[in-house]
């Protein structure tokens, strides 16, 4: 059996209607989209009258005739009444009028939207419905029909005379009439639903672009107060935003680093691999935090920072990776600091006493347990306390710094120099016996007493005076030194300028 598609089984019904003499009402109801049980009823309703009128044309009695006639006008005011409660029950306003705008068929939505009965606009033309240049617009429109053209249009009526705000849709066609004789259906569409509801989607969508905006500039605002440079970039690595701090750093604007890949900021390749590692380790849910010791990338500065690394969603719910560079450079500078002034002398950069004395200690253990020799030498500056108080302490300690260079000069890279305290310096010579060390404390004597320091305009003429001892089996750190010492104040009574042996 051969299936007929649902649009064209349509299409037949509306034409059976309009053949079966249903008053343009088949072509109205098809144009209209009309459900097919509607159609299917007004088809048999028409092919009814249409037998009626058949057979009306026989031969027939009079009396019959006139008693058919009656069956017919009778039949005929009830298919007028079933069309009329058919169109009744559309809820869109819908008519039907002639060529010269006379209405023909006209349903209640639309009586009712001009404020009429249905019987009421019967014939009347619909332009005198509108006013003024609507009036004139409906006539045109009306010929325009009638030559062929079809009106689609979609109305904005603003609130007037107890009327609320309106959109609709307008539709009018050409159709023939039961004698052929053209005629215009026209129907109305209310949007208003739609077009309000769009209207508050589109200005709810622009709220809350207003409402990110309004975010993202606050987010940027507190970003831009962290001092330290901050930035986010999403999954693929490409930065999203970035503060003040961190342009400021790579000497670019904010806004030439937004969709720049993260990568590309590194100046080293290794340290690119290791960032798109790290990315994917936090993307996973992973904490990154780590120091870095660096060369600044434009002006080659030593710089240290702590590089922390989360993940979280953005406002969207896609995944970002939050990234900050704490500079924690002048703290890793005054720690390296400390540590050094834990063991060196901040005046002279020599090893400090506490240095010394552990250094000490591994020395005379190494020497004891491998049978090595091994000599000290202390010694300090003559009659230093006349210098300070005669030129004070600027002058004073940058002698105490030059005597630290020419002892530095002088002296082997196994051997540890420290100052000891004041004017007082200590030197251990390991696998030295005392000869040697005898020899040793005269180069210093005489690296000091050779050429005398200059200070601004000053000539200051200095010598050095020491003692020197020689490690012996069983002694003790303190023994050790003590009979250095005492060697070096022996020297002292001698008349300053040389070393004495302990």
């Amino acid at each position: 059996m051969m299936m007929i598609k649902r649009p064209h089984f349509r299409l037949l019904l509306g034409c059976t209607v309009t053949a079966a003499g249903g008053f343009g009402l088949g072509a109205m109801l098809y144009w209209l989209g009309a459900p097919v049980w509607l159609m299917l009823l007004t088809a048999s309703v028409c092919s009814a009258v249409a037998g009626v009128l058949y057979r009306q044309g026989e031969a027939v009695p009079p009396e019959e005739a006139d008693s058919r006639l009656l069956r017919e006008r009778s039949q005929h005011e009830a298919t007028r009444q079933f069309i009329q409660r058919v169109l009744d029950v559309i809820p869109m306003p819908i008519y039907v009028k002639d060529a010269d705008s006379r209405i023909l068929l006209i349903n209640r939505a639309q009586a009712e939207y001009w404020g009429f009965a249905v019987d009421d606009l019967i014939g009347i033309q619909s332009f005198t419905m509108a006013e003024g240049i609507n009036a004139v617009l409906t006539q045109a429109e009306d010929r325009a029909i009638l030559a062929g053209e079809h009106i689609y249009k979609e109305e904005h009526l603003l609130p007037q005379r107890g009327h609320a705000e309106e959109f609709r849709v307008i539709a009018k066609t050409r159709c023939e009439g039961p004698q052929g004789e053209p005629v215009i259906v026209c129907a109305r569409f209310d949007t208003t639903r739609w077009r309000l509801a769009e209207r508050e989607v589109k200005q709810a969508l622009e709220r809350e672009v207003l409402l990110r905006r309004r975010n993202q500039e606050f987010i940027q605002r507190v970003i831009n107060v962290i001092p330290d440079p901050f930035y986010i970039k999403d999954r693929h690595g490409r930065i999203v935003m970035v503060n003040e701090a961190f342009a400021r750093e790579r000497e670019m604007s904010c806004e030439s680093l937004i969709g720049m890949p993260a990568t590309k900021l590194d100046a080293r390749p290794d340290l690119a691999a290791d960032t798109a590692q790290e990315d994917e380790e936090v993307l996973r849910g992973a904490v990154i935090d780590k120091e870095q010791h660096y060369a600044h990338p434009r002006t080659g500065e030593e710089r240290f920072r702590h590089v922390s690394k989360r993940s979280c969603d953005d406002i969207d719910g896609q995944p970002v990776i939050v990234v900050a560079h704490f500079n924690i450079t002048r703290w890793k500078v005054a720690e390296r600091k400390v540590a050094r002034m834990a063991h060196e002398d901040e005046l002279t950069g020599l090893p400090n006493r506490r240095r010394f004395l552990a250094e000490a200690e591994r020395m005379m253990s190494s020497a004891t347990r491998h049978g090595l020799p091994l000599a000290l030498i202390m010694f300090d500056i003559d009659h230093f306390k006349k210098i300070n108080d005669a030129h004070g302490h600027v002058v004073g300690d940058h002698v105490l710094r030059e005597l630290a260079r020419r002892v530095i000069d002088k002296l082997r890279t196994e051997d540890l120099p420290c100052r000891w305290g004041g004017e007082e310096f200590a030197v251990l010579l390991p696998n030295t016996l005392e000869a040697a060390a005898v020899a040793a404390a005269e180069r210093l004597r005489e690296a000091v007493a050779a050429a005398p320091m200059v200070v601004g305009e000053l000539i200051l003429k200095l010598s050095i005076s020491g003692g020197i001892a020689q490690l012996q089996p069983g002694e003790s750190l303190n023994e050790f030194m003590t009979r250095a010492d005492a060697a070096l104040y022996a020297a002292k009574h001698a008349g300053r300028n040389c070393f004495l042996p302990a």
